[in-house]
């Protein structure tokens, strides 16, 4: 997908100077990445006008026309904007102050202790907080001993304020995170449940994988996947065999996220509800089975070294380090569970995920 993004960029900054009429009107719609495709050409043409434009975009924008361009300036060189947007953190209205926090942290610009900020942290609108612990997640470190209201955010009602919060907590390497972690997961909380399985310790994730073995369903399918633990991978091939398809095939696509062996085997509709009518039965989705049999076959070829590993991805262990070959080989999402465990641990490796 990036490629294409550049490549159609590069087409595009071969006009650089009728840019503005190419790609000007969509500062103005209300399309979060209708905007972001106007403002990101603007602002990689290098040029101080092009940048001034996106700027008095952003002053007066509101809602999905905000998000667009604050992802295009966090995206962006802050030659020709960091000013600007110092001067929205400090005296724009929450909403562009915000948004203006998050392309700074984007850029590597804002400093963790900017004191509005730590106001935006405690602001009484969900998408305005949210901004900010998206934005400390970028910046703030251990190194930085800032009390953080992190109790009050995990304890909110919004549910992504409280996923933005723990993330933040959890990349800073707060002591009490895995307790919070492991309790959210223990009442059942989807949030805990997800982060268990991404950091939470072996016995632990042992004993929940267990505890689900017998429930199979799509969630459980991917929280195995995404712990990657050995028990995971005995849950997975006992769930391939499951009788409703659309659990099977995600088992199977489990299996290949943790060991890097496809299974994929022959089609099959997804049962429809007894209220569809004709059309929801004709066009009913298709999923792809596993094929059993060699799953099981792999199982008997590599279950021991499984079982000896911590956490698979692709077939790399990634339990304690990543090699060059597992680099190239696991997806983003195993890479960042990666770095917010060694975060835990006391060593950032690497930066988070772009909160854009």
């Amino acid at each position: 997908m990036n490629e294409r993004i550049e490549a159609h960029l590069e087409g595009l900054l071969l006009c650089a100077a009728s840019l503005p009429e190419v790609v000007g009107e969509r500062l103005g719609l209300d399309d979060r990445d209708e905007v972001f495709a106007g403002a990101w050409p603007l602002l990689r043409s290098g040029s101080p006008e092009a940048a001034k434009t996106v700027l008095s975009a952003f002053a007066v924008a509101q809602g999905a026309r905000l998000y667009g361009l604050r992802d295009a300036l966090g995206m962006a060189s802050p030659l020709h904007t960091e000013a600007t947007l110092r001067a929205a953190l400090s005296h724009g209205s929450p909403a562009h102050a915000a948004a203006a926090a998050l392309a700074l942290a984007m850029q590597r610009r804002l400093d963790p202790a900017d004191s509005r900020l730590a106001r935006l942290l405690d602001d009484p609108t969900p998408a305005i907080a949210v901004q900010a612990w998206q934005a400390l997640l970028q910046v703030d470190t251990a190194a930085n001993p800032i009390p953080r209201p992190y109790a009050a955010a995990i304890g909110h009602e919004n549910p992504e304020l409280r996923a933005a919060a723990l993330e933040a907590g959890i990349w800073r390497g707060e002591p009490w995170a895995p307790t919070v972690i492991r309790k959210l997961a223990e009442a059942g909380n989807a949030l805990g449940l997800e982060w268990f399985m991404a950091v939470g310790d072996a016995t632990g994730a042992e004993g929940l994988l267990k505890a689900l073995a017998p429930q199979a369903n799509a969630g459980h399918c991917k929280l195995a996947s995404r712990s990657g633990h050995p028990a995971a991978i005995q849950n997975l091939l006992e769930w391939m065999s499951s009788e409703d398809p659309s659990v099977a095939a995600d088992a199977g696509a489990g299996w290949f996220r943790v060991t890097g062996f496809d299974v994929e085997g022959e089609r099959a509709s997804v049962p429809v509800g007894p209220v569809a009518d004709e059309i929801d039965r004709e066009f009913a989705p298709e999923v792809r089975l596993p094929d059993l049999a060699r799953a099981r076959q792999q199982w008997a070829a590599n279950g021991a070294r499984w079982l000896a590993g911590a956490r698979w991805c692709r077939g790399h262990d990634i339990g304690v380090s990543l090699s060059s070959a597992a680099q190239r080989t696991i997806d983003l999402e195993a890479r960042w569970d990666f770095g917010a465990r060694a975060a835990l641990a006391g060593a950032r490796v690497f930066p988070p995920p772009p909160a854009i």
